[in-house]
């Protein structure tokens, strides 16, 4: 060949198999996007990225660098990129999660405006903390304080001097999440948990004045300002001054305490609504705090993201939630969470404002419950599903999430979307619904529906509320649902009974056959549970009262009722009664003092009146174990005689009867009633005979 040949053309080059010649004649022709499609067909990403830099295209050179196996040189690359291109930053945040590296991935995601996207590749890469942030910032405010709790975990929730600043960081954020969503005394819980820390220290003490003031308790909040003020005299001593300074400088996360600050409305909410701040999001739509102005209550508004014009996916849970509606108004009662309104064509539902949270939501903070908790809960649940079953009902999805507690601890049921309509015998043919981790065998295999089903999966949210766990933890729960015997309860938790163990175990029954007749029959079993919990050990009792001022009391005794706030309210027949904040769930109780112990007549009739149970007795919650004090609950109604009841309201009392007969009450004029949001209520606590 002589020296006046033409040199060979790139496609020349490509032909024999000279990829790395004609990545350069291509470069020196200036087509560089070529040229590095060469380079990448041989390997030679290295040698590509240059050209991917003098484009300029960063993403492309973050994949770039990432396959030459120069993640370092990835990270500078992609710091270059302006927050302005979101295009960008989520092309190169979908390379840097396609070769593993969720961290970074889940930065960049994060600066794209997609915390939805981070928030799985933060957790995936065990970086909880930021997890609970974007998950925060999406709105799913749930995952972000599991995310924050599994954190504050991490180190065993060590708080000392000097311990682990992560840990400390997590209760905060923690605490002020629970703040913006009005659960004051958990945030105050974990806000305490942060002012031990040094770091935390001053930032948590600032908000915990406006928690402690929120419940109640100023002398603790005068304190708390006190301890601000030694350590930052430009602080003001007023710890009410604290709490508003603290609010106006709040920027720690997107729930919105008024329209103004971030709660907007979406357009399709009627006027009538004033949207106060954001409960919860997902992928199906939010659900917003909001004054109904007209009636002046507090209600909770679901707008969809999904429309009846959606996808297919879309309409078909549309759908769910419109089914929803449907049973919501055919099964009115006290135990199920109430549907106010609807508008379908919107996509927006009206309900009940349960601000007690969920029963998932315990679980989560609190590992697992007292077993007189869960029996009062579950009756309750049992009451609902009743009366959904007697309308050929059967809910399909029980599980924490959707048992939800009113203002004094009320059990209510919640999302219907899933209910099986038809005869309870037709086989399912839409396969899974509900969840796996709480379905049936039958809901696994297909087989014809009964209310069978709902009992297996109350078994199933109840054995992990006495024990912290379900009893299959997965990942395989179609074959553990179909043929593993569950553990038994008592075996990891030793503070149970053995009525706990066979009740959990006839509900887990593989065959439905097996297992409780009735909703009817498995209240009357639960009802043979234990009324009241164990008495703590003494190290649990020596923990309890070395805590902060805020902490969880333990059950009110004779011993104990000095040591906790309380309002005297008067004295009664056998002692004084006393108005209390229960400050483990933020709810007045009423505790009756009494000046001898409780005969065995007495206490076998305040034993038969708590397991009575249900929406229309007023709840006996604890007797103390040496006779001197008895705990109820404290109603807001007004208390009238029955006979001042109209007759539609008196006949909703007609079921409570045969059971107070056990206790020696019976329906006379003159017994004390209060009138409830939900109901009539047979009033049991002591009459006052003296008042303050």
């Amino acid at each position: 060949m002589g020296t006046d040949d033409p040199a060979p053309t790139v496609a020349a080059l490509v032909a024999r198999g000279d990829y790395v010649e004609a990545a350069l004649r291509a470069a020196a022709a200036g087509d560089a996007r070529h040229a590095i499609a060469l380079y990448e067909r041989v390997l030679r990403f290295a040698d590509a990225l240059p050209l991917a830099l003098d484009l300029p295209d960063r993403p492309l050179a973050v994949r770039l660098a990432l396959d030459a196996g120069l993640p370092g040189r990835a990270i500078d690359i992609a710091a270059e990129i302006v927050d302005a291109d979101a295009t960008a930053l989520m092309r190169a945040a979908e390379a840097f999660a396609a070769r593993g590296h969720r961290h970074e991935a889940a930065a960049l995601f994060e600066r794209a405006g997609e915390p939805a996207r981070a928030a799985p590749l933060y957790e995936k890469a065990s970086a909880l903390f930021e997890a609970g942030r974007a998950y925060q910032s999406a709105g799913n405010l749930p995952e972000a304080l599991r995310l924050y709790q599994a954190q504050a975990n991490a180190a065993g929730g060590a708080m000392a001097a000097g311990g682990d600043t992560a840990v400390a960081e997590a209760q905060l954020a923690r605490g002020r999440l629970l703040s913006q969503m009005g659960r004051h005394l958990d945030a105050t819980r974990a806000l305490q948990a942060a002012a031990r820390h040094p770091a935390t220290v001053t930032a948590a003490q600032q908000r915990l004045c406006g928690e402690l003031l929120a419940l109640g308790l100023p002398y603790a909040a005068d304190e708390i300002a006190s301890r601000l003020v030694r350590a930052h005299p430009d602080w003001p001593r007023d710890p009410s001054l604290v709490a508003r300074m603290t609010a106006a400088m709040s920027t720690s996360g997107p729930v919105a305490t008024t329209p103004a600050s971030g709660a907007t409305a979406p357009p399709d909410i009627p006027q009538r609504f004033m949207v106060k701040r954001l409960l919860g999001a997902g992928a199906l739509g939010r659900v917003y705090l909001a004054e109904d102005r007209l009636l002046g209550r507090p209600v909770a508004i679901k707008v969809l993201s999904v429309g009846a014009a959606a996808s297919e996916t879309g309409r078909q849970m549309f759908q769910r939630f419109v089914r929803e509606a449907e049973i919501a108004r055919q099964l009115r009662h006290p135990n199920i969470v109430e549907l106010f309104d609807a508008f379908p064509d919107s996509g927006l539902f009206v309900m009940e404002h349960l601000p007690g949270g969920t029963l998932g939501e315990a679980i989560l903070q609190r590992g697992r419950l007292p077993p007189s908790s869960v029996r009062r809960l579950a009756l309750d649940v049992l009451t609902a599903l009743a009366a959904a079953h007697r309308a050929g009902v059967v809910h399909r999805d029980i599980k924490p999430a959707n048992i939800f507690f009113d203002a004094v601890g009320n059990a209510k049921l919640a999302d219907f979307g899933a209910a099986h309509l038809l005869d309870f015998g037709q086989t399912q043919t839409a396969g899974f619904v509900g969840t796996l981790g709480y379905l049936s065998p039958e809901q696994i295999s297909g087989a014809p529906l009964s209310p069978a089903a709902d009992f297996y999966a109350l078994g199933v949210t109840l054995f992990q509320a006495l024990t912290g766990r379900l009893p299959f933890p997965g990942p395989d729960f179609v074959a553990q649902h179909l043929s593993e015997t569950p553990p038994r309860p008592g075996g990891l938790v030793p503070d149970l009974a053995p009525v706990h163990d066979e009740f959990i175990a006839r509900a887990l029954v593989k065959d439905p056959a097996g297992r409780f007749s009735s909703a009817e029959a498995m209240a009357e079993a639960l009802a043979s549970w234990p009324t009241h919990d164990p008495r703590p050990s003494p190290a649990a009792v020596a923990a309890t009262a070395a805590s902060a001022a805020v902490a969880p009391t333990a059950e009110v005794t004779a011993a104990t009722a000095a040591t906790i706030p309380r309002e005297w309210l008067g004295d009664t027949a056998a002692g004084q009664l006393f108005g209390v904040i229960d400050q483990r769930v933020g709810r007045k109780i009423l505790v009756e003092v009494r000046a001898t112990p409780l005969t065995d007549h007495e206490r076998q009739r305040l034993q038969r009146l708590a397991a009575a149970g249900g929406p229309m007795v007023e709840r006996v919650l604890g007797i103390a174990d040496d006779g001197l004090s008895v705990t109820y609950e404290a109603l807001d109604g007004e208390p009238v005689p029955l006979a001042a009841l109209a007759p539609a309201e008196a006949r909703r009392l007609d079921n409570v009867w045969p059971v107070l007969a056990a206790a020696g009450i019976a329906p006379t004029p003159d017994l004390p009633v209060a009138r409830t949001p939900g109901g009539p209520v047979v009033l049991v606590a002591p009459a006052i005979t003296s008042p303050r």
